[in-house]
């Protein structure tokens, strides 16, 4: 018995049932489950005009599980050896992509799908229907959004189900003894699971997982991590990021103690700090003062909050304000180089992290202060930067990363020595070549996922 499968069925009523009282008191909810009852529709409008084929359907939570799944799904849609059943040689795999969170859709543009939004209600009914219209070949979850209704109708239409990147985290509620019984069903019925590491293949099969399903595959986040950056470089997005911001301290020869304030004969480090919370931003500008009352360097933050909204883009360009910052919003800044005398600037723009990186010295990532989530630390690595982060997260390759010191973990009482000492180049360049080492050295498993995953199409 599937009993994770009853129970999210079981939420899904409550759900459907709450709708007016979810509209007054949570309306984000409301509209999610809006979405997800408007999904079986949509799914099966566009699964009954497809045109013949393999097709793949991926899920993951948000863009960060997608985006780590893209490298092993466009591989698998390339592979002609992966296209049979008359298909021609050479064609790719249609490919459909739903997503938990709305930020999913910043991974489109890496997965090119045929069709895309949010996932059917957890409950037979839908995901039955939906599996019927769309009619996969192969449903595969990425890294840890495994859904027990949407499994079991898979077992019920014979449609095999992979889980890739799989990962479970320290402390995961999943692995507490009452998830463990209701979820061990869905999890003893994926076909394959490629583990991120093989302390998440241990973790994955104490939740079910068979072990002859379980292969050790890596994540193959590092292998779009890798891309993304040398596509910065090679694609003029970071000359356009350094034109408009300044080329930073990144000539800086290592001469002398590091010190300046960007009004010498080089420009001050500059910071990008990505993906952060209010609580991140509130230390760093701590920081950055500190650094300046102790007669250090100065520093240019560059600032790309993770949710860019109108009212915290204000708060933060009223609380730079405040301190007597210098501070522009990227939207301000357009072709000219404005930003360059700035000392902070608040980037306004979602989607571009990852080029904006290259244009850094240092990289500051988001959601180690507090109960937010540490967010991605292997993209500035792979641009080449020295990580810093706050100590309160449960990510394996963030750890991995500052064992290979390519990273420095920082409470925020102690932001400003770490700053202090990244202004010195030689240092930066040392955490830097690590940084990027430690990203070379995880590649590869976006082919190694590929391989994985094509004994499960049909032949």
């Amino acid at each position: 018995m599937n009993a994770g499968a009853g129970l999210t069925e079981v939420v899904a009523g409550v759900a459907l049932a709450s709708a007016p009282l979810l509209r007054r008191a949570r309306p984000d909810i409301a509209r999610a489950v809006a979405a997800r009852r408007s999904a079986t529709a949509e799914l099966g409008a566009w699964g009954r005009g497809r045109a013949p084929g393999p097709l793949v359907w991926l899920h993951g939570a948000s863009a960060g599980e997608l985006l780590g799944a893209a490298p092993a799904i466009r591989g698998l849609r390339r592979s002609s050896s992966a296209l049979r059943g008359g298909v021609r040689a050479g064609a790719r795999a249609q490919l459909v992509v739903t997503y938990g969170s709305p930020s999913g859709r910043a991974a489109l543009a890496w997965l090119d799908p045929d069709h895309s939004g949010p996932p059917p209600l957890d409950r037979a009914r839908d995901c039955d229907a939906a599996l019927a219209a769309v009619r996969p070949a192969l449903l595969v979850f990425a890294k840890l959004d495994v859904w027990p209704g949407l499994v079991a109708a898979a077992h019920r239409a014979g449609v095999p189900v992979a889980l890739i990147n799989g990962t479970v985290r320290d402390g995961s509620r999943r692995s507490g003894a009452l998830a463990r019984r209701l979820f061990r069903a869905s999890y003893a019925r994926l076909d394959a699971v490629g583990a991120a590491s093989p302390e998440d293949a241990r973790r994955l099969e104490a939740l079910g997982v068979r072990p002859k399903a379980m292969t050790v595959t890596g994540d193959a986040a590092f292998d779009l991590a890798l891309e993304r950056a040398d596509r910065a470089r090679a694609d003029g997005s970071a000359v356009f990021f350094l034109s408009a911001l300044g080329p930073g301290d990144r000539a800086g020869d290592g001469a002398g103690d590091g010190a300046g304030d960007g009004a010498g004969d080089r420009a001050a480090p500059r910071l990008v700090a990505g993906s952060t919370w209010p609580v991140d931003e509130r230390a760093l500008l701590d920081a950055a003062a500190a650094v300046r009352r102790g007669g250090g360097p100065g520093w240019q933050f560059v600032i790309a909050p993770h949710e860019p909204t109108a009212a915290h883009v204000d708060a933060l360009v009223a609380s730079c304000a405040a301190r007597g910052e210098r501070v522009i919003r990227w939207s301000e800044i357009g072709d000219t180089a404005a930003g360059r005398d700035a000392s902070v600037i608040v980037f306004d723009e979602v989607g571009r992290l990852a080029e904006l990186y290259a244009a850094g010295d240092v990289a500051y990532v988001g959601g180690g202060l507090g109960g937010a989530g540490l967010h991605n630390v292997l993209e500035p690595a792979a641009a080449g930067l020295p990580v810093i982060f706050g100590p309160r997260h449960d990510r394996a390759d963030a750890r991995a990363l500052a064992s290979a010191g390519g990273a420095l973990v920082s409470p925020a009482g102690a932001l400003a020595d770490t700053l202090a000492g990244l202004a010195h180049p030689p240092r930066r360049r040392r955490h830097a070549r690590a940084a990027r080492a430690f990203v070379e050295a995880g590649a590869g498993a976006g082919a190694r996922t590929a391989d994985l995953l094509r004994p499960l199409w049909p032949s």
